[in-house]
């Protein structure tokens, strides 16, 4: 899709030496039997795990012992660039001292800046992000998206590390959502309490995957080399590829030179990485965007109203009005279920008969109920003497109308 080189220094580092004796086993053990020092293959690469949250736009990636923490925040500011209508996404990569003792805190070095070319090159200027639903009133106020990287543990292949988290941050964040009104022009942004956040509209997902080259070793390169791997090949390409098979940039470093056949290979090579890459990043994602709508659901409806997962996944979900149902479906405590189930069932079959309502059941010692003008009959008379009194009294009733039709009669009802 788009394709940019540009060459950089190998990063070095000097808080690692490794001996004379280590390298040549790696390179033998790479030259005889294609194995590596940690029991990979050369085109293999490290487990990745995801941690999201708490929060949203937080995202902390494990590539082996490499972690990299990834937070995402927004803030509306005036567009710049002569670009009324668009938004803007930066990146801001910091190497502390957590990660390595030669990293010092304070104004970011020359790694860390070869990282943050890197993955504006990636997602900026690939357009990863949809840059114009940022705005929310044209050449007044934009939602500037700010992604800070935070290189834990260094211990090889940051770029494609970082790269993984920057994805899983931008997929799980969530901007507040903003309204304009139309007469005062004013902009109003809601609380996540009174609308819903919203989340950015991703176009694809860039991966970076890193490759290592030997000069004295014609054909063999590996794939996301380790801490002591770097200290061995003589040059890195990091290949920027989606999981669509497109082409997002390709950087090369310092040291040997690469044929142009090996680039292609290494192409191919990092197509097939980024696929896996992002099917595992779905995954992930998913499981806890599942998780968030059940907190959710228990810090707005509480814990006994949470519905079971497996049962009704999208309970409390916009647009639902499950909150209006929560008061009809809540069953009393010491109400046995099935009886709870018998009252609901009993209800809708009146709603559905055309009563409209739904109603409380008739309590069995109540009396029944009579018309307005007739005497309600004793408890202790029989049915058939009950019934003969409905009958006088109805008779008697309609005798009286007849007679006095101006005269209204005073009756008296009891249930």
């Amino acid at each position: 899709r788009v394709c940019q080189a540009r060459c950089f220094v190998a990063m070095a580092r000097d808080d690692l030496l490794i001996s004379t004796n280590e390298r040549e086993f790696i390179l033998r053990a790479l030259r005889e039997n294609e194995l590596r020092v940690d029991g990979r293959g050369p085109l293999d690469v490290r487990r990745v795990s995801y941690r999201f949250g708490p929060k949203d736009g937080q995202c902390e990636v494990t590539l082996g012992q490499t972690r990299v923490l990834a937070v995402v925040s927004a803030s509306l500011e005036a567009p710049k660039g002569g670009r009324a209508n668009e938004g803007r996404l930066t990146m801001n990569v910091e190497f502390g001292p957590m990660a390595s003792p030669n990293f010092e805190p304070g104004r970011p070095g020359q790694d860390a800046s070869e990282v943050a070319v890197i993955l504006e090159r990636a997602f900026t200027e690939t357009g990863a992000v949809d840059v114009e639903s940022l705005c929310v009133l044209a050449g007044k106020f934009v939602w500037n998206v700010r992604c800070d990287v935070h290189v834990l543990d260094a211990c090889g292949n940051i770029v494609g590390a970082s790269s993984l988290a920057v994805s899983g941050a931008l997929r799980s964040f969530r901007r507040p959502e903003a309204t304009v009104a139309p007469a005062t022009r004013q902009v109003v942004v809601h609380s996540p309490d009174q609308r819903e956040p919203i989340p950015l509209a991703i176009r694809h997902t860039p991966v970076a995957v890193t490759f290592g080259f030997f000069e004295g070793l014609d054909g063999v390169l590996l794939i996301d080399p380790s801490i002591k791997e770097e200290q061995v090949v003589d040059g890195e390409m990091v290949v920027v590829m989606t999981n669509h098979d497109e082409l997002c940039a390709v950087h090369k470093g310092g040291g040997v030179g690469v044929a142009p056949g090996e680039v292609m290979r290494c192409v191919r090579l990092a197509s097939r990485v980024s696929v896996d890459a992002v099917s595992e990043l779905t995954k992930a994602h998913l499981a806890w965007e599942t998780t968030r709508d059940a907190r959710r659901v228990r810090r707005h409806y509480g814990a006994s109203v949470a519905v079971n997962e497996k049962t009704n996944k999208d309970f409390g979900l916009p647009g639902r009005k499950d909150h209006l149902l929560t008061a009809a479906t809540t069953t009393a405590e010491g109400t046995p279920p099935d009886a709870a189930q018998s009252d609901s069932e009993e209800d809708f079959a009146v709603a559905e008969e055309g009563v409209g309502e739904l109603q409380e059941p008739v309590d069995q010692k109540q009396a029944p109920h009579v018309p307005l003008g007739v005497m309600a009959p004793n408890d202790s008379e029989s049915d058939s003497d009950s019934a003969g009194s409905l009958r006088d009294a109805d008779i008697s009733r309609v005798s009286v109308k007849q007679k006095r039709p101006g005269l209204k009669q005073k009756t008296s009802r009891r249930r």
